[in-house]
Parts: structure tokens; C-alpha cells; sequence
């Protein structure tokens, strides 16, 4: 699967390309007070560059949980599975009959 979003993406960015270089204008771009006129290509891979920044940004909370969960998943392991505390529900210390 990873090797099949690799391809995705690459395609995906080759076709950014294909279509910055094919549009070789200019655009004037307006943010508040301030004003600059550059070149099609350069707005088209700029935005692009920032939307792939924002979207790896935006995943950055879910793969810190995951690593998080699978240490701890991981600890879990190699301590045989035994929880810190042995007097909860169905422990093995409790006495069931009295």
C-alpha cells in the first residue's frame, strides 16, 4: 500500500508540474497592502508545496498517538502483560470464594 501512495503522489506531482510550466503567465498577487507579480509556475508550486506541508502537519497528532500507544503496547509486552496495579477486576489475587 505505502508503495502504491508513493506512485500516487508522484504522479500527483508530476502532473503540478506538467501543468505549471504549461500556464508560463504571470499573476498578480494582492495580500493586504502589499502586491508582487510573479510567475504562474512558481504560485502553482509554491501553493502546491505548502498544501503537501500542511497536510503532513495535519497528521503529525495522529502519528504521535500511535507511537505513543505502541510503546506502551510494546512495554506491555516484554513485562509479560502484567498491569501495575493487581487490584482490579480480576485479579489473580483476589479470592473468589471468601
Amino acid at each position: 500500500m505505502r508503495t502504491s501512495f508513493l506512485i500516487l503522489s508522484l504522479i500527483i506531482a508530476i502532473l503540478a508540474v506538467i501543468f505549471a510550466l504549461s500556464n508560463p503567465g504571470y499573476v498578480t498577487l494582492r495580500f493586504g497592502p502589499y502586491q508582487t507579480e510573479q510567475s504562474t509556475a512558481l504560485v502553482v508550486l509554491v501553493s502546491f508545496a505548502l498544501g503537501v506541508l500542511v497536510g503532513i502537519l495535519a497528521t503529525i497528532p495522529g502519528r504521535i498517538k500511535r507511537a505513543r500507544e505502541l510503546r506502551q503496547l510494546r512495554k506491555q509486552l516484554t513485562t509479560g502483560g502484567e498491569t501495575t496495579s493487581s487490584s482490579g477486576p480480576g485479579s489473580m489475587t483476589e479470592n473468589p470464594y471468601g
